[in-house]
């Protein structure tokens, strides 16, 4: 009888242990599958982002396309003051796929290096909509940077890249080249405020950031719904990974980049320092030119003085002769 109970509790005792079993092996194959599910959906959804990303209007990718007429090689805007942009390059047609050959000095990127003699210093700032710290860098400097620029101090370049947030940093970006191209004097101060815009939200849409534009009475809404410079965008974005830079804001003042975990307190420091360079070195060729100018003119006077002790030498002979 003992033996008899000993076995049934054995056999329950396994049958437990089988069933165990089979509900942990049911438990992994569930887990199993739900992971399969929520990686072929990251993998859609990042399928359908790159794609959103990269296709135009013609259904195609966002690698070949215009450049806005302003851009430089680089794709720089070139700010000679706040509401002046310099000649570009004229690019015309661009392929992110394919960047030009272009070599900076010192390992810095090109178009960085340092101030030549008589030019103001130049800033070149790599920068993305997306970003909080830019939005930072804009909130804090931006008025400074439009003072600096209208005394003709410094010239400043943008770089829109996106890092960040990649469609909306992109999106960004080529609402600030649709700016630039439709209309130029607008283009400081329209980036300055979508950029500041992201220390208070996500993101803008494109009917967002074509009501910002229009704020300045310039209208890019078909610019931006075309994508007009998507491709431009990722040109620029492809060029600053290419040379070395991976984050933002990256600043340059000529050819001395401010630490970038100190961007806030160093930025206006070494432009300062930068300025006062080169207004010294102003200063020192006005003071030559006055020097030189003054010994024109004294030159000038000795010249005068020695005149009539010229003409009374020229003058006794002709008295004696007349005798």
């Amino acid at each position: 009888m003992a033996r008899s109970e000993t076995a049934r509790a054995s056999a329950r005792e396994q049958a437990r242990r089988m069933q165990a079993e089979q509900e942990r092996k049911h438990k992994m194959q569930s887990l199993m599958l739900r992971l399969g599910v929520v990686v072929v959906a990251v993998a859609l959804v990042a399928g359908l982002a790159f794609f959103v990303l990269t296709r135009d209007r013609d259904g195609g990718s966002f690698t070949q396309g215009p450049a806005p007429a302003a851009a430089n090689e680089q794709g720089g805007f070139v700010l000679t003051s706040s509401t002046e942009i310099a000649e570009g390059d004229n690019l015309g047609e661009i392929d992110s796929e394919n960047l030009p050959a272009t070599q900076g000095e010192d390992g810095l990127p090109p178009g960085v290096g340092p101030r030549e003699e008589g030019e103001p210093p130049h800033v070149v700032i790599y920068t993305d909509a997306g970003c909080p710290g830019c939005a930072a860098f804009e909130s804090a400097y931006h008025g400074m940077l439009s003072q600096w620029l209208d005394a003709g101090q410094i010239t400043l370049e943008y770089r829109s890249v996106s890092f960040v947030r990649p469609p909306y940093s992109a999106r960004s970006a080529n609402a600030f080249a649709c700016m630039a191209e439709h209309g130029p004097e607008h283009y400081m101060s329209y980036l300055g405020a979508v950029t500041a815009e992201r220390l208070n939200t996500t993101e803008l849409s494109n009917d967002e950031l074509a009501a910002r534009a229009q704020n300045y009475g310039v209208d890019i809404s078909d610019c931006l719904s075309d994508g007009e410079y998507r491709a431009f965008a990722s040109y620029v974005n492809a060029l600053a990974g290419e040379h070395g830079v991976g984050g933002t804001p990256t600043i340059f003042v000529n050819d001395e980049q401010v630490p970038g975990n100190e961007f806030i307190e160093q930025a206006a420091p070494m432009i300062e320092a930068a300025i006062a360079e080169y207004e010294s070195e102003a200063g020192g060729a006005e003071e030559g030119a006055e020097g030189e100018a003054e010994g024109a003119d004294a030159e000038g006077e000795d010249a005068d003085a020695e005149t009539p002790e010229g003409d009374d030498a020229e003058e006794e002979p002709a008295a004696e002769d007349s005798e």
